[in-house]
């Protein structure tokens, strides 16, 4: 390997600046070196790049967290893996020593590591992670497809919580790709009606192709009506997957209803009306991370079960890193990766 590569290195506060660094090395028995095959953008990348940021990022840290990648070095201590096996990453690194690893929420781990915040990620031509937290993938699955493993898991995690059960209701707020997600996989376990909340007219399009039975536009229409005129009580169960859409989320619920909060926006605050909790009965979760859940969604994307592929809008290289965020920000992208190999 090449002494240097590119990255895109986050500097601070809406600086995500492209540059050579050193190519990573192995530094424990258990770190696999990985060269990139392709990098997808999430929603959190978007947040960490805006100004002011809507999630926390280490500067120095170079981003990316949903990669694919190819083995091209291993630590002496290694055994699951050779040069040459493809990986995907969970890419939150936990201890398993405090209290929560031992007690099987790892998702929750006291000094957790997450890759493309505190420590660096997929945003380059190779990346250094431990082997606990790789996942070999099957030869007959694409690298664009493989590269939905991490939000996947993180969708399973979330609706291993719901349970939702054939001819209940969902209302999903937010149809970015882990939106989209939620609803391929609800269509697939028997969930009827479910609705898509979403301002973006490309995004609701989208949401119609991944299975919504409706698509509700919350700047033209009264979502709360909406849904009880679909419903006629309210949804079985609601998701944010936006990060500050708790109101609305409980708004839309029946009494004895669900709401899953996925999305996380570090700056959203929203006024909560305790009361309609109480009196609806609702039941709120939170969902964090993924748990438990990464070969199963490997499994899943390699099962054909899940139509992802139209999904992806652009593949961008690397050099074009700030246009491939700027299309997540306008609106104008619904799955975009970048390849450091164009």
């Amino acid at each position: 390997m090449k002494e240097t590569m590119k990255a895109a290195v986050f500097e601070g506060e809406g600086k995500l600046v492209l540059k050579e660094v050193p190519t990573p090395k192995i530094r424990k028995p258990d770190d696999i070196i990985g060269k990139i095959e392709v990098c997808s953008i999430c929603g959190t990348d978007v947040h960490m790049t805006n100004v002011p940021a809507g999630y926390p990022a280490t500067p120095g840290t170079i981003l990316g967290h949903e990669l694919v990648a190819t083995v091209a070095e291993i630590g002496s201590g290694v055994t699951q893996f050779q040069v040459g096996d493809r990986f995907v990453v969970n890419p939150n690194e936990y201890c398993g020593a405090c209290w929560y690893c031992k007690n099987n929420l790892p998702n929750e781990c006291e000094t957790i590591q997450a890759m493309g915040i505190d420590v660096d990620g997929g945003f380059a031509e190779y990346v250094r992670v431990s082997e606990k937290m790789a996942f070999k993938l099957p030869e007959t699955l694409p690298t664009p497809i493989a590269a939905y493993a991490e939000p996947l898991a993180c969708v399973i995690n979330g609706a291993n919580k719901m349970r939702v059960n054939p001819a209940e209701s969902v209302c999903v707020i937010g149809a970015g790709p882990v939106g989209l997600l939620f609803i391929q996989l609800l269509k697939a376990s028997g969930a009827k009606p479910i609705i898509s909340v979403e301002p973006n007219p490309l995004r609701r399009e989208y949401a119609l192709k991944c299975g919504a039975d409706y698509v509700v536009d919350p700047i033209n229409e009264n979502t709360k009506e909406r849904v009880m005129e679909i419903t006629g009580r309210g949804a079985d169960y609601s998701i944010d997957v936006v990060g500050n859409q708790f109101p609305a989320a409980l708004d839309v619920i029946r009494k004895g209803g669900t709401c899953l909060l996925m999305g996380n926006n570090a700056r959203a605050n929203p006024a909560i009306t305790q009361s309609q909790i109480t009196y609806k009965e609702a039941k709120v979760l939170g969902t964090w991370l993924a748990n438990a859940s990464f070969d199963q969604a490997v499994r899943l994307l390699d099962s054909g079960l899940l139509n992802l592929e139209f999904m992806i809008t652009h593949t961008l290289p690397l050099d074009q890193i700030h246009e491939a965020i700027d299309l997540l920000r306008r609106g104008e992208g619904v799955e975009v990766l970048v390849d450091p190999n164009l």
